[in-house]
């Protein structure tokens, strides 16, 4: 697996991330179960995947975090989104940091 510097951040990051979200949601979307998903987030890390982006919307942080749960938090990048409206009230940093808190329920925002 190939790696590149994230901005200026210093992390690096596989050049190959593990979207989460999308038709197939690691499977979840497309038929398969939890064990699968894990399965499918576990190869990704064996294959050197380091960077998995992720969001309260597509349903799979939970299954993510089972996935990842003994894995070095040093060795993952974690990218997510949170919904951005004016009309709600959530587009104000304390807003943007609440929907990302895990206290935060999905379908909620």
């Amino acid at each position: 697996m190939d790696y590149t510097t994230l901005g200026r951040t210093g992390m690096r990051v596989s050049v190959a991330g593990l979207g989460c979200g999308g038709f197939s949601r690691l499977g979840l979307g497309t038929g398969g179960d939890e064990a699968g998903a894990i399965a499918i987030v576990h190869q990704a890390i064996e294959h050197g995947v380091n960077l998995f982006d992720t969001a309260a919307a597509y349903g799979t942080e939970a299954v993510l975090g089972k996935a990842i749960k003994t894995v070095p938090r040093d060795k993952l990048v974690i990218c997510t989104k949170a919904p951005f409206s004016w009309s709600t009230g959530r587009a104000t940093p304390d807003g943007i940091v609440a929907s990302l808190s895990s206290d935060s329920q999905v379908g909620t925002r």
